[in-house]
């Protein structure tokens, strides 16, 4: 399989989040995302990472696109001012030069709006697991911290379930050992991304599972496919 094949463009998904396009249109981006939609990654592992925190601007957070939870005023504007803090001087997200990220490494991307409706943003090269070659400066790292903290407790909340998914998948060059039958009733991605919503993403939900998995789509053609939910802006 070719790995880098997973590979996807930042934040792709425009996809019908609960009742269709109209309902799409009405949301807005989340004011703070931590999101990382493009890099490298290794068979077995989700593509398209969800975002492991999104906060909108009714304060409503979502970790992970699995869970939801309504912050307190006062947490919600706590992150979003932390992070203006932390974007409005380049030299927090800039990462050593000497210490360069691998060519293979993900990039997380971080943005944020502040209190004037400017968008500030960053993209970090080979953050990985949290940065452990202490790459990036300690103002960064503090506020992944406040970010991981919101997220634990998001991921508490209430169930995050749309009828609204992303289903990825691309081509296997050989005949995988355990692959099973393409489900019928779910379309056959025909390019890396597919968007579903309604019925469709109640199959996707109900047939395929969440970890990357090979199927046969006919004789000698298999693929490997994986799927996330959406929310609400995408």
């Amino acid at each position: 399989m070719d790995r880098r094949a997973f590979l996807s463009a930042g934040g792709a998904a425009a996809v019908a989040g609960l009742t269709g396009s109209a309902a799409r249109a009405a949301v807005r981006p989340p004011v703070f995302e931590w999101a990382r939609p493009a890099g490298f990654f290794f068979p077995g592992e989700l593509v398209l990472t969800p975002p492991p925190l999104a906060v909108y601007a009714d304060d409503t957070a979502y970790a992970e696109a699995s869970a939801s939870l309504r912050l307190r005023d006062r947490e919600a504007e706590s992150l979003r001012a932390h992070a203006v803090a932390v974007l409005r001087d380049p030299r927090h997200t800039r990462r050593d030069p000497l210490l360069p990220a691998g060519r293979d490494q993900p990039r997380d991307h971080l943005r944020v709006r502040d209190e004037e409706g400017t968008w500030l943003s960053a993209e970090l090269s080979g953050w990985g697991d949290g940065d452990p070659a202490r790459a990036y400066p300690p103002a960064l790292h503090e506020l992944a911290a406040h970010v991981q903290d919101l997220r634990r407790k998001v991921l508490r909340g209430e169930p995050w379930r749309p009828n609204a998914v992303l289903l990825a998948a691309v081509r296997l060059d050989f005949e995988p050992v355990d692959a099973t039958p393409w489900p019928v009733g779910i379309p056959i991605p025909a390019d890396l991304e597919l968007r579903l919503h309604g019925e469709q993403a109640r199959a996707v939900r109900g047939k395929l599972a969440k970890r990357l998995r090979a199927y046969r789509q006919g004789p000698m053609h298999f693929t490997a496919a994986t799927w996330r939910h959406l929310l609400p802006h995408e």
